[in-house]
This record gives structure tokens, sequence and C-alpha cells, in this order.
């Protein structure tokens, strides 16, 4: 009977705990045993410090992004125009043999076009949350006279 008036006592002090507001709730000694009721507003949220290393608990892909355009693997540099600082351009073909022209700054498929060059184009391309630089220099088809 002495069991059964303590469980009973420490369910009615856990039920008015979790009735409190989450700054008034503390720990409670009922009987020979301690009850504490954390809210879980009252917990932190954990911080990853990776030392510039990407956040593995950040998702691979974002959610809700629309993959639009052509994989850059499969683009090909066709065309380089070199004219004043901010007005040259390069022409990429996709596989649809469909031309995307860019600037030095602008994006297509998640690669950025960092520098041109006479004969080539410089992108940043990343990936899973790393960066790495590729290099598509210019192809030029053998035409017969």
């Amino acid at each position: 009977m002495r069991a059964d008036v303590g469980r009973l006592l420490a369910c009615a002090a856990t039920a008015a705990l979790i009735s409190l507001p989450a700054h008034l709730r503390a720990q409670v000694a009922v009987g020979d045993s301690v009850t504490s009721v954390v809210s879980a507003t009252a917990l932190e949220p954990a911080i990853y410090d990776g030392g510039g290393r990407r956040d593995p608990f950040d998702p691979l892909t974002v959610e809700g992004a629309i993959d639009t355009g052509p994989r850059f693997e499969t683009l090909r540099l066709t065309g380089v125009f070199l004219g004043s600082p901010g007005n040259s351009l390069v022409v990429l073909e996709d596989p649809t043999r469909r031309g995307h022209f860019l600037r030095v700054g602008e994006q297509i498929s998640g690669a950025r076009l960092i520098q041109i060059l006479p004969e080539a184009a410089v992108f940043e391309v990343e990936e899973y949350g790393t960066a790495r630089r590729e290099v598509l220099r210019l192809e030029r088809s053998e035409e017969k006279p």
C-alpha cells in the first residue's frame, strides 16, 4: 500500500511538472526518487564545428530544387568571344545541340564560370558540398574543304 501511494505521488508530481511552463520546470523529490522533466524547448541545438569541412548532417541535395538544364559533364565548349571585361562570353553546347551563352560569374548546372581564356573556359563546379575547378577546352570541328 505504501509503495502504491509513493507511485501515485510520483505520477501526480510528474503530471504537475508537465503542465507547467518550461521556465518553471525543475527537479522534484518524491519519496526516495528524484523526478525531472526537461522540456524539448529547453534543449539547445547541436552545433557542429568541422573546421572548414562540410557538415555531415547537412543533406547532400537541396529539397525542392528543380534540376533544370543539362548536366555539366555533358557540356562542350564550342565558342569563345573575347571582348572588353564583362562583355566576353562562352558558348556551351549540350547533347541536344542546344547552345548556352555564359558570361563570367554566371552559372549552369551547378558550375560557375570564373575565367574566359582564348581557347578555354575555367569553371568552379560545386557538388555535394565541395568545389573543384574544371577547364573546358575549345572543341574545333574539322571541316573538309
